[in-house]
């Protein structure tokens, strides 16, 4: 590139003016540009811009990236946030996206309402994903506001501080009656078996109203939806068509037989004409879908297990449980780095935005990494580094802005009744085989061990 004087022309004026939003895609190295002696280091600086963005457009990674076994951070994601925070990605399916890595362009992205997800919905196939389709998405992920808050107010008082601690002591109850079975039956137990999994199934059935004696058959219809990537569109849609069945038998018999549950609750907004029946359907299906606590518990365990440290700290400072599980939501991350479930880290621009000095365009589709941004140096001292009593914590592992998860002050305490419970009754808790013989979930929606072998 040279540099000449005394005037710039009006296209190369232009094409400076561009600069900030990326509007001009390219300029080559043989482009003269006429500086004037008072605008040339604003021009050379904005020419420099160009000719990064344009580099950066250059190269596209392959995503999602591979990841590794258990929860050791992803080195290209610390370099993307050094070096090209906001990159060009191609997936197996769809269209080309941007992907964001840094926390505060993440949150951006989930909190800005320029950026959309009932638009990513209704894009169908072209919407950039892991697995050949896209499962059948959450309803609470489907809309933007206005109307996407009509249906979160509806079950806001299930989800809400004062109803959950109300529910606090029947999930102390129910994990100790689980744990006396670990005990009864003697080491080792998979912890996995034994309590992560029927825990929060046990307590989602709970809360949703679904009969004890049903609760772990409808988890395992669950199965294939949630290993989406490895099953046929035939399975998965089988499966859901199935749980849709389930539930709306469930909601003529809370009509009848109304409860103190969740979809007693969904009943009198229908009979109230407050929400349509198929969205209280879906919002029971979408319940009976989430193991994330059922994965974040077994990760948790393995973190603490494989940090002495930091778990003798713990039980020096059994208070501080509530810090400990934020840093522990913060650094075991739940879903492996590729746009997956519901797409629900998936966003598609509605105007042109600038993002670490890269534009985004209308129509362009956004996919956030909230594992890189819970990672982030710039927000997190010693980011790689586990530490029970950061404080403060701003992770995003429940999301962030109007899609933030709806359940997380119940998720949240229950996992806070976990972890205390397991560490109170078992004095010594250890590993029965080395931690690289963990054998972690390959192929789901959500990650974790798919055993863990403890004794005590």
């Amino acid at each position: 590139m040279s540099l000449t004087a005394p005037m710039m022309t009006s296209r190369k004026l232009r094409c400076a003016d561009r600069l900030r939003c990326g509007r001009v895609r390219a300029m080559t190295e043989m482009t003269i540009i006429v500086i004037p002696a008072d605008i040339q280091a604003p021009a050379i600086a904005a020419a420099h811009t160009l000719l990064r963005q344009e580099d950066r457009m250059r190269k596209v990674y392959r995503y999602g990236f591979d990841t590794p076994d258990r929860l050791e951070p992803i080195a290209l994601l610390a370099t993307l946030r050094a070096e090209q925070p906001v990159a060009r990605i191609t997936l197996p399916y769809g269209e080309d996206a941007w992907l964001v890595t840094r926390h505060e362009s993440v949150k951006t992205v989930l909190g800005d309402p320029r950026f959309s997800r009932a638009t990513v919905v209704a894009a169908g196939d072209r919407t950039p994903r892991a697995g050949p389709f896209n499962p059948t998405p959450n309803p609470f992920s489907v809309t933007d506001p206005p109307h996407h808050a009509r249906l979160r107010k509806l079950v806001a008082g299930v989800f809400g501080r004062l109803a959950v601690e109300l529910r606090r002591p029947r999930a102390e109850q129910v994990a100790g009656e689980l744990i006396d079975d670990m005990i009864a039956v003697g080491p080792p137990v998979d912890l996995i078996q034994a309590f992560a999994i029927q825990f929060p199934t046990l307590m989602i059935g709970e809360v949703l109203g679904v009969p004890q004696p049903d609760r772990l058959q409808v988890r395992d219809w669950t199965l294939p939806v949630l290993s989406y990537w490895s099953r046929t569109k035939h399975e998965v849609d089988r499966a859901h068509r199935r749980m849709r069945e389930y539930v709306s038998s469930l909601v003529a018999r809370k009509r009848e037989h109304p409860e103190a549950d969740l979809l007693s609750t969904l009943v009198s907004h229908i009979d109230r004409q407050e929400i349509a029946e198929a969205e209280a359907i879906a919002v029971g299906v979408s319940m009976l879908l989430n193991d994330s606590t059922a994965n974040q518990i077994g990760s948790f365990l393995y973190v603490l297990l494989t940090h002495p440290d930091q778990l003798a700290w713990l039980r020096a400072n059994p208070s501080r449980v509530p810090d400990a599980v934020e840093e522990l939501l913060r650094f075991a991350p739940l879903t492996p780095d590729k746009p997956g479930g519901g797409q629900g880290n998936v966003r598609m621009a509605l105007a042109d935005v600038e993002l670490d000095g890269v534009c985004i365009r209308a129509g362009d589709f956004v996919v956030t990494s909230i594992t890189s941004a819970n990672r982030d140096e710039r927000i997190f001292v010693d980011s790689h580094e586990i530490d029970l009593g950061r404080t403060p914590n701003p992770h995003m592992a429940f999301g962030h802005g109007p899609h933030h998860c709806p359940g997380d002050k119940l998720a949240r305490m229950w996992l806070q009744v976990a972890v205390s419970c397991l560490l109170t009754r078992f004095s010594n808790p250890q590993l029965a085989v080395p931690a690289d013989e963990v054998p972690w979930k390959v192929g789901t929606v959500n990650r974790g061990p798919a055993a863990l072998q403890v004794t005590w």
